[in-house]
C-alpha cells in the first residue's frame, strides 16, 4: 500500500489540546526513563555492596562446634560462600566444644584478625561480662572487644529422657523434678549447652545437686540409652542430626516439657544483669516447640529458645565483615536447608531486622564494618535505650 499524499493534500495540523497532550507524554516518558535510570542505580549500587577490597586475610577461621552439630553446618554454608566471594578467601570451618570455646578463639585466629564465630549470644554477654564460666575464680577469663555480625539461628533447650524404665530400678522421669539427684549429660566444659544447662538447673532444680556428666551429645545419646546417665541436656537446631540417627537407630526417648522455665530463666538474667552498669531490658529467651516434625515419633512439647549470632572482635578484618555480613542475609534458603532439610517446623533464619527486636545487640554492639549493612537497609543500628 502507498503511503503517499494524495495530489494536493496537506497534512493535518495538531490542535493546541493535541499538541499539549503529546507534550505530556513524552514529558511523563522523561520523569518514568529518569526514574527507572535512577532506581536502576541505586539497585546497582546496593548490589555492589560490600565494596571491592582487599582483604589483609590470606585465609579465614570459622570456629563452629562439633561435626554434624547447627553450628558446624551453618559455617559450612558461610565457608563455600565466602570461597566463592570475590575476594575468594580460604576457609577453615574448626570444629570446637562450642560457644563458650570459639570465644576464647577468636582472641588468637590464625592469622590474626581473620577469625569468625558462632556463639550463643547471651554466653556472648557473659564473656564480656567475665562472669559465669568466664569468671576467673572459676577458671576463666573475660574476653574484651566482641562485636556481632548479625543472627544466626535460634537453638531450642532439649532435655532428653528415656521413653521407659530400663528395669525395676530405673525410675520413670516425667518432669524435671524427677532428675533431682540423678546423673545428666549436661554438655561439654566451654559448650553454650553447659551454660544454659547451668541456668535451667539452678531454676529448676534449686535444692538439688544432680551429678554432671560431660559427655558430647553423640557420646551422652549412648549412656542415656546404656542407662549410664539418666537425662541429656542439649541446645540446638532442631531437629539435631545426632538426635534423630540415635532415633532412627532405634533409641527410645521423650523430652521433657521445659515451657514453665522460661520466666524462671528470664528472672534469672534479668537479676543477674540488672543490677549491672549497662542493663537493656526486652526479651533474650524465646519459646518454641518440638515434636514429630523434628524426631519422629516423639510426643510435642513446649520449650524455651536461645539465640545464637555470628560474632568477630573489634580488630577483625573489616573487608572479611562486610563479606561475611552481606552473605549472611543472601538467600537464607540454602543455611535453612543445611539446618533443617525438609523439616518445616523450624526453617527460620532470622531475619536482619531482628537486631531491633531484644536487647542482645546492645550489649554486644555490631562491628563497625557490619554495621554499614543495617545503616544502607534500614538507615539506623539498634538504639540500645537512646532516641
Amino acid at each position: 500500500m502507498s503511503t503517499d499524499q494524495p495530489a494536493g493534500h496537506r497534512p493535518e495540523r495538531l490542535t493546541r489540546r493535541q499538541r499539549a497532550a503529546v507534550g505530556g507524554v513524552v514529558v511523563l516518558a522523561v520523569a518514568v526513563a529518569a526514574s527507572l535510570a535512577a532506581t536502576t542505580g541505586r539497585s546497582s549500587a546496593a548490589d555492589r555492596w560490600p565494596p571491592a577490597g582487599r582483604s589483609t586475610c590470606t585465609s579465614v577461621q570459622i570456629f563452629t562446634g562439633s561435626v554434624g552439630s547447627p553450628y558446624n553446618q551453618f559455617a559450612r554454608v558461610l565457608r563455600d560462600r565466602l570461597r566463592a566471594a570475590p575476594e575468594h578467601f580460604d576457609v577453615d570451618v574448626v570444629e570446637t566444644a562450642g560457644s563458650t570455646e570459639n570465644i576464647y578463639d577468636l582472641e588468637s585466629p590464625e592469622p590474626p584478625r581473620c577469625g569468625l564465630a558462632i556463639a550463643q549470644l547471651n554466653t556472648t554477654v557473659d564473656a564480656t561480662e567475665g562472669v559465669n564460666q568466664f569468671d576467673p575464680t572459676r577458671g576463666g577469663r573475660p574476653v574484651a572487644g566482641l562485636r556481632t555480625l548479625g543472627p544466626v539461628h535460634r537453638d531450642l533447650l532439649h532435655v532428653i529422657v528415656r521413653d521407659r524404665p530400663l528395669g525395676p530400678d530405673d525410675h520413670q522421669v516425667d518432669t524435671l523434678t524427677d532428675l533431682c539427684h540423678r546423673t545428666i549429660a549436661a554438655g561439654r566444659p566451654g559448650s553454650g549447652v553447659r551454660q544454659i544447662g547451668d541456668v535451667l538447673l539452678r531454676v529448676g532444680l534449686p535444692d538439688c545437686r544432680p551429678d554432671l556428666d560431660d559427655s558430647s551429645i553423640d557420646d551422652a545419646l549412648r549412656r542415656l540409652s546404656g542407662g549410664k546417665v539418666d537425662a541429656v541436656v542439649w541446645a540446638g537446631g532442631a531437629g539435631t542430626r545426632q538426635i534423630r540417627n540415635a532415633i532412627a537407630a532405634g533409641a527410645r526417648l521423650r523430652l521433657l516439657d521445659l515451657s514453665e522455665f522460661r520466666a524462671p530463666i528470664t528472672k534469672d538474667w534479668n537479676t543477674f544483669y540488672g543490677n549491672r552498669e549497662h542493663f537493656y531490658a526486652g526479651e533474650v529467651f524465646g519459646a518454641d516447640g518440638l515434636g514429630p516434625a523434628d524426631y519422629p515419633g516423639i510426643r510435642p512439647i513446649r520449650t524455651v529458645t536461645i539465640p545464637n549470632g555470628l560474632i568477630a572482635r573489634t580488630d577483625t578484618d573489616p573487608v572479611l565483615v562486610r563479606r561475611a555480613t552481606a552473605e549472611l542475609y543472601r538467600d537464607r534458603g540454602d543455611y535453612e536447608e543445611a539446618l533443617w532439610g525438609a523439616n518445616p517446623a523450624h526453617r527460620r533464619v532470622p531475619d536482619a531486622l531482628s537486631i531491633y527486636e531484644g536487647p542482645l545487640f546492645c550489649y554486644i554492639p555490631l562491628h563497625p564494618a557490619a554495621a554499614e549493612y543495617y545503616l544502607r537497609e534500614f538507615r539506623r543500628v539498634p538504639s540500645c535505650g537512646t532516641t
